[in-house]
């Protein structure tokens, strides 16, 4: 049950009587105020309120600096605005939001004059990278969502940048599940710099009184004897290609599960060993190396060379078990009509020769399927989940007298089923829309990000009742009053558990529903995920285990006497000196990149082993100081030649087949869109990865898009 107070926050730069006072929340911040922070707070719990509070709290402390608030997309940036200019009683002219629609020279004006600046964080890396303005009086800068702090995103690339260049950095890191373990908490912490972990549950004494009950029910789901049979036949076609992998001794025989990671595993490390013996000098220690295999003893490349195996059969029928057991969790968890539509692309791809799909379709077992799905009434092989669902809703209708309810699907294709399912049931009783994210798929776009916040404004205005989401939906996005949210299938993420069951129980009692088919893939995801919520809860609630950032040393921030203000004028007026210095600029950060790399390959095994085979380096005949060499790769880099402007460049392998297809294909020269679409697919080159190399195909000059038709330019030999 939610306490009530009469109290409210005050500061400064907070609008009276805004933001309800929370002790918990209070404590947070007052623990937040001189450290970078990692807040691990449950969705509902207010992680928004936490960012205002402490943006007063900054502000308070240096009044002329600058706030930056960070989120992963467009909606959740375009949220984060809508809560400053809400609570803090600041300008809204000051508070900016930052796109890569907006020119380059109004970035800067708006950086400039602007107090919060709230961004995706790709553009303000960008902009840093070019010198267009800089972090030295940023006071503050929050990372919504800072589970995304991993591998290549730009988050590290700002946290790093903030601590280099501001004399007094604060860091507040957001995020309802930080991740499942030690190992990958730990990573965010180093990657942000955090001094300090703050993790609260809803057990909490001083979070209790605030918070609603969510009432989880799972929903155990039987399959029709005809879908089980259906299944059954399928999966014994997948036995008899796995004997091909334990007869090879590739898998065990006697193991209890199989699952597509498990031949994902052995493609990826086949590849990855035979490009490892292609390029001997790649500098990975054999430690390194198993890191990265799935199947470390014994190792699949070892396997493969001691048994004298086939290399591409291998990978064919890795392809067909793939695709036999996707088609399984399909038919299974999803329903008939994915299942169907999924054969249907395996007959497509055997059509044109593919092996993997060939030996699928050519079997008894696949003729029978086909037989079956043709003769027996659809209704009846329908998957009992979408039965389910419709109770589910007319008993939050009925009973709870609640019309805004929020359905999590895996699939678009499922979004877009259930969606004509439900219009259809309710017809002009309950407005029904899905909720997906942007594609690159010709014939689904998606939702653009504008989309996706029109349909969610809609949703909290009532002018929609039920929303069937995807992934999108999972993170940050504000849905309040979602009494009843349903999972149509179980995730094995414990991130994701989490995120999705934080939509409902924000203002008031809510009700999850997971839905899991009994006997299938659905059940050990369940088990999954809430076994790595559980190893999450146990790393956060002792995190003296996590190692913490003890030594920045922090000094008060200087601000610039000159007026802080820029001129549109001034911009334009000096714009050609700014394009020189920004490419500059860039130049010299890459020269830095190139210089720790050269002194990482002077430091490794590879350098060593090129010296004792007398290779004779250029550094060993002159010896030459850093802003020399600065100089020389400056000169190297600037310098232009007019005979590299050839087509005679390197192509990736799909661009190349892509070509092949319209000059085998078209006629003279010519092949229609959708045809050309058709054999992509069979060559696997479809959604995101058709578009980009199509694109770039076309950008070469090798292929054109007119009308309807591809034209083929030239050759690429």
């Amino acid at each position: 049950m939610q306490k009530e107070h009469l109290n409210y926050f005050n500061g400064p730069f907070l609008k009276r009587k805004s933001i309800l006072y929370r002790h918990y929340q209070n404590n947070i911040v007052n623990s937040c105020k001189n450290k970078n922070s990692l807040v691990v707070l449950p969705t509902g719990l207010g992680k928004t309120i936490i960012a205002i509070l402490l943006i007063d709290h900054t502000l308070k402390k240096y009044p002329s600096s600058k706030i930056i608030i960070l989120a992963p997309t467009r909606p959740l940036v375009s949220q984060h605005r809508d809560s400053c200019e809400k609570f803090l009683n600041i300008d809204p002219e000051e508070i900016t939001l930052l796109t890569g629609k907006i020119t380059p020279e109004k970035r800067i004006i708006l950086f400039k004059n602007s107090k919060i600046i709230i961004s995706t964080p790709q553009v303000i890396k960008n902009d840093l990278m070019r010198g267009r303005y800089d972090l030295t009086q940023v006071s503050l800068i929050v990372f919504d969502e800072a589970h995304k702090t991993k591998g290549n995103y730009a988050y590290n690339f700002l946290s790093k940048e903030y601590i280099d260049t501001c004399n007094d950095p604060l860091i507040l890191g957001l995020t309802a599940s930080p991740g499942k373990n030690y190992e990958r908490i730990q990573e965010i912490c180093d990657n942000l710099y955090i001094e300090n972990i703050v993790f609260k549950s809803y057990e909490d004494e001083d979070v209790k009184d605030y918070i609603f009950d969510i009432d989880t029910y799972i929903n155990f789901i039987s399959l029709p004897i005809k879908v089980v049979e259906l299944s059954e036949v399928w999966y014994n076609l997948f036995i008899i290609f796995l004997r091909f992998f334990i007869k090879s001794k590739l898998l065990p025989p006697n193991k209890p599960y199989y699952s597509k990671l498990d031949f994902l595993g052995i493609s990826r490390d086949l590849t990855l060993s035979l490009q490892l013996e292609r390029d001997e000098y790649l500098e990975l220690s054999d430690e390194e190396i198993l890191e990265h295999l799935y199947y470390k003893s014994p190792k699949i490349i070892d396997i493969v060379k001691k048994n004298k195996l086939n290399v591409e059969s291998i990978f064919s029928y890795c392809s067909s078990c793939i695709s036999l057991l996707h088609a399984k969790d399909l038919l299974e968890t999803q329903d008939i009509s994915l299942f169907k539509s999924f054969v249907e692309k395996i007959e497509y791809r055997a059509d044109d020769d593919l092996l993997s799909a060939k030996r699928i379709v050519n079997s008894e077992h696949f003729k029978y399927i086909n037989s079956v799905l043709e003769k027996e009434d659809q209704a009846k092989l329908t998957h009992p989940k979408v039965n389910k669902i419709i109770s589910i809703i007319k008993e939050e209708n009925e009973e709870f007298n609640n019309t805004k309810i929020l359905i999590f699907t895996q699939y678009r294709d499922m979004a877009e089923f259930l969606k004509r399912i439900l219009c259809n049931v309710f017809n002009d009783q309950l407005k029904v829309e899905k909720f997906i994210g942007q594609t690159n798929k010709i014939d689904d776009n998606g939702f653009s990000q504008r989309e996706q916040i029109e349909i969610l404004k809609k949703f909290r205005e009532g002018k929609i009742n039920i929303l069937i989401a995807t992934s999108v939906a999972e993170e940050g996005l504000d849905i309040p009053n979602v009494d009843a949210i349903i999972f149509y299938e179980p995730v094995p993420s414990e991130i994701r558990l989490i995120q999705r069951r934080g939509r409902t129980g924000r203002f008031a009692p809510g009700r999850c529903y997971i839905l899991v088919t009994e006997n299938t893939v659905d059940v050990p995801f369940h088990i999954v995920a809430r076994r790595k919520e559980g190893f999450m809860k146990s790393v956060l609630s002792y995190p003296e285990q996590i190692k913490l950032i003890t030594n920045l040393d922090r000094k008060s921030i200087t601000f610039s006497t000159l007026n802080s203000k820029c001129s549109e004028l001034g911009l334009i007026t000096n714009f050609n000196d700014r394009k020189e210095k920004e490419n500059e600029f860039l130049a010299n950060r890459s020269i830095e990149d190139i210089i720790t790399q050269l002194d990482k390959f002077c430091n490794s095994k590879g350098f060593q082993k090129l010296k004792e085979c007398g290779v004779t380096f250029y550094s060993d005949l002159i010896k030459m100081e850093l802003p020399s060499l600065k100089d020389k790769i400056l000169k190297l880099k600037g310098k232009k030649t007019k005979q590299h402007k050839s087509k005679k460049i390197y192509l990736n392998k799909n661009v190349k087949t892509l070509i092949k297809i319209v000059k085998t294909y078209g006629e003279n020269g010519k092949l229609e869109f959708k045809r050309f679409q058709d054999l992509a697919c069979i060559e696997e080159i479809i959604d995101h990865k058709f578009n980009v190399h199509f694109n770039q195909a076309c950008y070469l000059g090798y292929l054109k898009k007119q009308d309807n038709l591809v034209h083929y330019l030239m050759d690429y030999e």
